[in-house]
């Protein structure tokens, strides 16, 4: 049985309490099957009791910060300060037991980029770093990235050992800029095998990332999980923007995702 999880940001425990604790409820009352946690750098110390006891017996993924957060890993002369920034989302894994922390690749498009991206993952000596795979630009800062092709996080794994998290809207984007057939693209990125998935909705001719809830794009939602996903799939959901107020839309994009593979 597919599993869903939901998407937390560690600051939202001390700076978002009211939905930290909806969301928690949620959790445990089984509306979602595991946690998502996008540890912000320097946030461990601060928020590490309360996640704790709000989550210690929920299973959890952890995600680690990216380019927004200055942790690149295609940038040579940022190892040191990267392995920094990593580090608190090794904490959180070691503290709830989480078996994958999802990393970015860096900035920058082309070989060299890769190779430095590829270096540090393995200079991070950590079995539970998880690649995902991007779109072609950052939304935000409309830098170029790689990690987009299927060959590319194939490189990842065979080189770094690493594991896969097959991130939907960043195929469908990363195929369209390429001027790829979307579902070769999506063959070619199962046949890596994913520990795990995000998903959300939007637009399938686009190559922007937009992070719709489910229902307000027009991807086929049903035939990507049924056609690219396995029986005991981890799906989380990267839906919606802004600062979250309850959790409300997210419980009800959880039972549009229940209804529509159903």
């Amino acid at each position: 049985m597919r599993s869903l999880g939901l998407k937390l940001w560690s600051k939202d425990f001390i700076k978002n309490v009211d939905f930290a604790k909806s969301a928690e409820a949620s959790l445990k009352d089984g509306v979602f099957d595991y946690l998502e946690l996008f540890a912000l750098p320097d946030s461990f110390d601060e928020t590490k009791d309360i996640v704790y006891d709000m989550f210690y017996r929920v299973k959890t993924i952890i995600h680690a910060p990216h380019n927004i957060q200055q942790l690149n890993i295609a940038d040579k002369n940022e190892f040191y300060n990267n392995k920094k920034r990593l580090s608190d989302s090794q904490k959180f894994a070691d503290l709830l037991d989480a078996p994958y922390i999802i990393l970015h690749p860096g900035m920058g498009k082309g070989e060299e980029f890769l190779d430095e991206s590829i270096r540090q993952f393995i200079d991070f000596h950590d079995s539970r770093l998880t690649v995902e795979n991007l779109p072609s630009y950052c939304s935000q800062t409309k830098n170029e990235l790689h990690g987009i092709k299927p060959f590319e996080i194939k490189r990842f794994i065979d080189e770094a050992n690493a594991l896969f998290c097959l991130d939907f809207s960043h195929a469908i984007c990363g195929a369209n800029a390429c001027n790829n057939d979307v579902f070769s693209f999506l063959s070619e990125m199962k046949a890596l095998n994913p520990v795990m998935y995000h998903l959300c909705d939007g637009d399938f001719s686009s190559t922007n990332d937009s992070h719709l809830h489910f229902g307000e794009g027009n991807y086929d939602l049903r035939g990507l999980v049924l056609d690219y996903t396995t029986e005991n799939a981890l799906i989380t959901m990267e839906t919606g923007h802004g600062i979250p107020y309850d959790v409300k839309p997210w419980v009800d994009d959880a039972c549009y995702f229940r209804k529509t593979i159903s």
